[in-house]
C-alpha cells in the first residue's frame, strides 16, 4: 500500500467515524429534522467519494472486494443532476453502506 492510498483510507475512515459522531442515537425522524446535522453527514459523504476516487487504480485491483465504485459513487447517490439531495438515501448510506466500508477499512489499515 502506497503510502497517499493509506493516508486516503484514514481520510475515509475518519469521515465514517464522524458521521457516527453526528448521528449517535438519532432515528431517522430526528435526523430528518436536522438541517445543520444532514449538512455535516452530507458534506462527510463527499470526502468519503472523493477519497475513494483518488485510491490507486492498482490497489482498488489489489482489493477487489471493497465497494469501491459504490463508495465513488457516494455523492451521485445523493445528490443527482437536479441538486436535490435524497435525504432517505442519505440515511440508508449511513445506516447500511458505511458500516460495512468502515469495517472493510478498518481490514485494511
Amino acid at each position: 500500500m502506497s503510502q497517499d492510498d493509506a493516508i486516503l483510507l484514514r481520510h475515509i475512515l475518519v469521515a465514517i467515524e464522524q458521521i457516527e459522531r453526528y448521528t449517535r442515537g438519532m432515528s431517522e425522524s430526528e435526523f430528518l429534522s436536522r438541517p445543520m446535522v444532514q449538512d455535516a453527514v452530507i458534506r462527510q459523504i463527499e470526502v468519503i467519494a472523493e477519497a475513494a476516487n483518488c485510491i490507486s487504480v492498482i490497489y482498488q485491483g489489489e482489493h477487489p472486494k471493497l465497494m469501491w465504485s459504490n463508495m465513488i459513487n457516494l455523492r451521485k447517490r445523493i445528490i443527482p443532476e437536479n441538486f436535490r439531495v435524497n435525504l432517505d438515501k442519505v440515511w440508508n448510506i449511513v445506516q447500511d453502506d458505511l458500516p460495512l466500508h468502515k469495517q472493510a477499512i478498518k481490514k485494511l489499515l
